[in-house]
């Protein structure tokens, strides 16, 4: 078993679905700890299926 720590980081967001936006969230697994919200890692996900981007283009990115 490997000794090299990992981190899980989870985002946590409301979609846009109305009248009552649904949570979501995403986790992923990196190699350092974060010390700052500056030092977190972009995340992708799909817009369209969150109602925040219409189907044409719908690969969106958030960070901080």
């Amino acid at each position: 078993m490997s000794s090299d720590k990992k981190f899980k980081l989870e985002y946590i967001w409301l979609d846009g679905y109305l009248p009552e936006p649904n949570m979501r969230s995403k986790t992923k697994v990196v190699d350092k700890a974060p010390t700052s919200v500056a030092d977190l890692p972009m995340w992708g996900f799909d817009g369209s299926s969150t109602q925040q981007a219409e189907g044409r283009s719908s690969d969106s990115c958030s960070s901080q």
